[in-house]
């Protein structure tokens, strides 16, 4: 029997059309996430499109959509006899049922199984015809093997639709409801977005990594560290924790189908529903129905009567059913988990502010509400024809609309209910945290206004494509394949919010700005989409299904007949408004302001390389005084702006003529006067014009000067909104202010794909660091260096104007506030302009002026803040020397932008990223404290000592800031805080090489790669510390920076640097910190087995012998490894408690260094007292590739 059911299944799903269809879309979803630039599963970055990791990743993300290819499958198997009615009549007969279950179960598997094998499919027929035809770029195939596509398939994909098969048959065979299965689904679904997000965290990675079905966190923490060597060549091996995921879901999925599958259960017959008979039977009025019919369409008010009726049939059958509940739930859980353990920079939370609870909503329910819709516009529309009562129904005299807009009003209840619950969760977490500034309006406004409403008209549009369908599953599909087109489409050039149906330019929000200008456009959008909700929503009703089932094109013919005048009135009111707001919207976002396509833009981008590379070292006047003039504006978001320089020719060349390129898209007017020259045209495609020496700027001479320019944000814009001048909290950089001298690497394309595509060379991302023609420009680019700078800053009178300098007065006049700025040394030409209603913290320190100015609810870090300031300029001064400013300043402003940057005495400081942290739990690193004394930092770091325009320039700047953070941070908290702090640097440098897009550099040379002089930066310094000393180490680089201090012709580079670090080193030192700056090495270190005896006749004493395998590699740029020996001096240490929870330094019992060579080390010693851990490299002092293997547990 069981191959006859077997068969029988089969036999059956071949033969409907769903068959068909979902293989066919598997198939052509992966084929043209293949073959097309503009669609993207898996892959990306420099990852072949046929290679093992791009291949693995595209089966993986699929095999999430393979949900509900199992449910639509296998559990309508489960469910098919008791749809049908034909339970009693099969179970009448002597039937095992183990075989019978079993082989229909196993038939529906093979269907699931057939249909998910077009997935990769699709993707060997897109790379195969994809380069034949040329639609792929050859620089992203690699050599065809089928070896990928089978262990693909058969490590990741096979288990996880058998795991899924067996729990959605057992919740089918065990409710015999496709209800109870969809809402498993949905339950699943939310528990593996909940599963990832602990993921992200280094202490439950391999716990989610072990209970993920789907594998794909286990698969991210296979391939966490892969490089692209890697990423191209190295298959999936069932090993490891692949294997233990895979074994222990198919165990699972065993266990599932023995005690739930109903293998050995006898039949269960559907039990008939009777209504119990009313004591008291309510007798039926014939003459108040008779009556109703004869008034129905004149009596408005029997047609409200019937609209509350049916108002309140639907809310009941959908708010308070059992699917609903569960759902509100589920949609708890989904906002309560990443409540529980809230995660901030380096793990450290932040307060739970009003407009991270209410973001949080958001985002956590975006996906939640398209399944909502997709299901429940599907349930709702078709409730009454599923039920067989849709004739009976039909037959009332009940208007169309009353049906429609009853049903409207239920789901839309339905996201109104989710949100209330989402309201609530989140208000009781900030009671719970102490946090009592609740901004309700927040709640109303981007939980209900801006987020609400959008999703009601998606949800009109889920009603249309229901009514316009022959069935609810075509109307689904209709839905999911319109969610899919808003994603596709905005990538072939429809990405305006005008043809993203509900759709506006993002809302965004901050507690300084409040909502800014963002709410005005959204109204407007508002206003056009809300026009054609209502055509759509008349439409809508008018084809409503009525009466036996009639086609689309009948239910047309009529619909004039339906929409009555009141429906026509609607039709036309709808048109009026949508017209109206679309034709102000295209005015405010295409005539006042400048929307480009990514196409256009890349290919703007690619004729603006080609016109004026042969320009990029052009020499250009340096600027070496500032005189500025800058008037904000605030309500009327505009900034005018004039400064007098003077400029001088620094290069041994005469300079005849330089370019000047637009500082910004919103800047209306700019100018560049200069004695002796004159500006050409405005070149209006690229925004730049040539400026002409008449005569020649000789070397070393000296002219004056003017810039000025208008800025002003005019109407809105759909997507790249201007941040940087708003009503409260402008934040202007001089770059973003006045025009920009000679050619502007940043416009280039970065995608060498893209680059390829264009007919560009490949791009080169910094000078090679031997090339001393650059050592004379600095990194902040050509033209750029020490100025002489003062500024007069107006804006409005309630606020501050902050720039950098002293404060020479503050006056106002005319109802402006008018600040005088002047610096009394040279500083880089590189400033800062902010205007902000703000409170204001001062205190003076050493003759130093601290100052604070933040956001009134936002006092929480000021101190810590003070404090960070006080101890950096303490470290900072007595090691490297005095600190250049008589003040420091830091300011905040709205957290659009998340980073913090240092300007001369000034450090302008995103309320995101430390006004808000939470730092009330000790155990945690503590990013304020640190950020703050990062950007002091580069007061030497980058404004006393610059680096020259080569490789490694941002380690000068960079690398050396996060050093002397660290130091600091090392003497407030100790070595465990560095090491916990440490482990986070070493993993996001792993992560950054993973995703290294050209290619990865040794520190020395790093090309302004983040991941390598920030990261890594971290890491390397602190073992140079460690190895040459902290004292030896800080007189090296004291006498770096007072050799170079404000020195410009040269700038120094990372060889000036290394010659300073190695002056003093022998042989060994110099061997060790040419490893860590001029290769790219990799440790493997771990801790195969560590022996404990107590030493005889001493009851204290024991004897440890530690066993360590040893390795190091050298990676090249695309991280392919090689080997290499060696013998080196590091860390062995014995913890009487877990290192990870290391809290204060009674934890040590042993620390110091030993030889460890390649291959098997042992390592014998003597301790007084039982340790309970040991390891190599303790303190991540090391680059190791896998330090969760170091510490071994006793």
């Amino acid at each position: 029997m069981l191959a006859k059911m077997f068969m029988f299944e089969w036999r059956y799903f071949v033969r409907q059309p769903s068959f068909y269809v979902t293989s066919l879309i598997f198939f052509l979803l992966t084929f043209f996430a293949t073959v097309s630039e503009n669609v993207q599963i898996g892959g990306g970055g420099n990852v072949l499109y046929n290679g093992p990791f791009s291949i693995a990743q595209t089966l993986l993300i699929m095999g999430i959509f393979a949900m509900f290819l199992v449910v639509n499958f296998v559990a309508s198997t489960a469910t098919r006899n008791d749809t049908s009615r034909m339970s009693e009549l099969l179970y009448s007969k002597p039937i095992n049922p183990l075989s019978y279950q079993l082989g229909r179960f196993l038939g529906s598997f093979a269907v699931v199984a057939t249909v998910f094998l077009f997935v990769p499919l699709g993707i060997l027929f897109g790379t195969l015809i994809g380069g034949l035809t040329g639609w792929v770029d050859p620089e992203r195939l690699g050599a065809t093997d089928l070896t990928h596509y089978i262990t693909s398939y058969f490590y990741l994909s096979l288990p996880t639709l058998l795991v899924l098969s067996c729990f959605f048959y057992a919740v089918a065979i065990r409710f015999r409801s496709m209800m109870a299965v969809y809402l498993s689904a949905v339950a699943l679904f939310i528990l593996y977005i909940i599963a990832g997000q602990f993921a992200s965290e280094p202490e439950y990675r391999t716990l989610a990594a072990l209970l993920d079905p789907f594998a794909s966190n286990t698969f991210r923490e296979v391939t966490r560290y892969w490089t692209m060597f890697n990423k191209n060549n190295a298959g999936m091996e069932m090993t490891g924790i692949l294997l233990q995921n895979r074994m222990i879901w198919l165990v699972v999925a065993a266990l599932i189908m023995v005690f739930f599958g109903g293998f050995s259960s006898k039949v269960r017959l559907s039990k008939v529903k009777t209504a119990k008979k009313s004591k008291k039977e309510k007798q039926t009025d014939f003459s108040n129905l008779l009556n109703n019919n004869i008034l129905f369409k004149s009596a408005g008010i029997q047609t409200l009567a019937h609209l509350i009726m049916r108002t309140k049939f639907e809310i009941k059958q959908v708010i308070f059913s059992a699917p609903f509940m569960v759902l509100g739930a589920l949609t708890i859980f989904l906002l309560v988990a990443p409540l529980v353990d809230p995660q901030g920079m380096f793990g450290t939370p932040n307060w739970p502010l009003t407009q991270a609870m209410v973001s949080l909503i958001i985002n956590s329910t975006s996906l939640l509400m398209m399944i909502i819709l997709a299901y429940y516009s599907a349930e709702i529309v078709w409730r009454e024809r599923s039920s067989g009562m849709g004739d009976i129904v039909d037959s009332m005299p009940v208007h169309n609309i009353t049906f429609w807009l009853s049903k409207m009003i239920a789901i839309s209840l339905i996201l109104v209910v989710l949100f209330i619950f989402g309201t609530g969760v989140t208000l009781l977490n900030q009671m719970l945290n102490g946090y009592s500034n609740f901004e309700l309006s927040q709640y109303a406004i981007r939980l209900g206004y801006v987020n609400l409403v959008p999703w009601i008209m998606v949800a009109v549009m889920a009603f249309f494509l229901q009514v316009i369908s022959p069935n609810k599953y075509i109307g689904m599909m209709l839905f999911v394949l319109y969610i899919i087109s808003t994603i596709v489409l905005s990538n072939f050039g429809f990405s305006h919010n005008m043809f993203q149906f509900s759709g506006s330019p993002q809302v965004l929000y901050s507690d300084i700005n409040g909502y800014g200008q963002f709410l005005t456009s959204h109204s407007w959008y508002m206003l056009y989409w809300g026009g054609v909700t209502i055509i759509l929503g008349a439409l809508g009703y008018a084809l409503w299904h009525r009466g036996p089932a009639q086609p689309l094109k009948v239910r047309i013919k009529n619909v004039g007949y339906y929409l009555g005048l009141p429906g026509k009135a609607a039709i036309a009111t709808g048109l009026v408004i949508s017209i109206s707001a679309g034709s102000y919207i295209h005015y405010n976002t295409r005539v006042l302001n400048e929307f480009v396509i990514q196409d256009d833009r890349e290919e703007l981008q690619a004729e603006y390389e080609k016109k004026y590379v042969e320009f990029i070292n052009a020499e250009i006047p340096t600027i070496t005084k500032t005189k500025a003039i800058i008037d904000i504006y605030p309500e009327q978001l505009k900034v005018i702006a004039q400064a007098d320089i003077v400029l001088k020719n620094t290069s041994n060349k005469a300079i005849s003529k330089f370019l000047v390129s637009r500082p910004s898209a919103n800047t209306q007017q700019w100018n560049v006067e200069i004695t002796g020259g004159i500006m050409g045209e405005h070149n209006e495609k690229f925004n730049t014009a040539w400026f002409n020496f008449e005569p020649a700027l000789q070397p070393g001479e000296e002219r004056n000067g003017k810039l000025t320019a208008v800025r002003e944000r005019r109407g809105f814009s759909d997507g790249n909104s201007d941040v940087n001048l708003v009503e409260n909290g402008t934040f202007l950089n001089n770059f973003e202010i006045f025009p920009n001298f000679g050619y502007v690497p940043s416009y280039q394309l970065t995608d060498r794909h893209k680059r390829r595509q264009h007919e560009l060379e490949p791009l080169k991302r910094a000078n090679k660091l031997e090339d001393k023609a650059f050592y004379n420009e600095s990194f902040f680019g050509k033209g750029v260096g020490f100025i002489d700078f003062e500024a007069v800053v107006t804006t409005s009178e309630d606020q501050f104007a902050i720039a950098p300098g002293y404060l020479q007065s503050e006056t106002v006049e005319n109802g402006r506030r008018i600040f005088h700025y002047k610096m009394d040394a040279p500083m880089v030409n590189f400033y800062s302009v902010m205007s902000a209603k703000l409170e204001q913290k001062k205190e003076q320190y050493k003759g130093i002026d601290i100052e604070v100015y933040y956001h009134k609810a936002h006092a929480m870090n000021v101190d810590r803040m003070i404090e960070s300031v006080r101890d950096s300029i303490d470290y900072f001064t007595a090691n490297f020397g005095e600190y250049q400013h008589k003040q420091m300043r830091i300011i905040e402003f709205p957290g659009y932008r998340t980073f913090a940057q240092s300007f001369a005495n000034t450090v302008p400081y995103s309320e995101q990223i430390g006004f808000i942290t939470d730092l009330r739990d000790p155990e945690n690193i503590d990013p304020v404290y640190y950020v703050t004394a990062h950007e002091v930092a580069h007061q030497w770091w980058g404004h006393q000592v610059g680096a020259a325009n080569v490789q490694g320039s941002a380690i000068i700047s960079e690398s050396l800031s996060q050093y002397s953070a660290l130091m600091i941070m090392e003497k407030k908290y100790g070595p465990e805080k560095i090491r916990k702090f440490l482990k986070y640097e070493l993993d996001r440098y792993l992560r950054g090489r993973s995703v290294e897009f050209l290619e990865e550099m040794p520190l020395l040379r790093s090309e302004n790669q983040q991941y390598i002089h920030y990261r890594k930066g971290s890491v390397v310094m602190m073992s140079l510390k460690d190895r040459l000393g902290e004292t030896r180490l800080n007189a090296a680089l004291q006498a770096f920076l007072n050799k170079f201090k404000y020195q410009s012709t040269p700038y120094p580079t990372t060889l000036d640097l290394m010659a300073f670090i190695t002056q003093n080193a022998d042989e060994q030192e110099k061997a060790f910190v040419s490893n860590l700056f001029e290769h790219i090495s990799l440790y493997d270190l771990k801790t195969t087995d560590v022996k404990v005896t107590q030493v005889e006749g001493e009851e204290d004493l024991f004897d440890i012998t530690l066993t360590i395998e040893a390795a190091l590699n050298r990676a090249d740029g695309q991280g392919q490894e090689t080997a290499i020996e060696f013998t080196d001096l590091v860390d062995i240490g014995l913890f009487s408690a877990d290192p990870e929870n290391l809290g204060a330094d009674d934890f040590v019992m042993y620390l110091q260094k030993h030889q460890i060579k390649t291959g098997t080390n042992e390592i014998k010693l003597q301790v007084k007292g039982k340790p309970k851990f040991a390891g190599v490299d303790p303190f991540v002092k090391l680059v190791d590739k896998d330090g969760a293997d170091n510490i071994y547990r006793l």
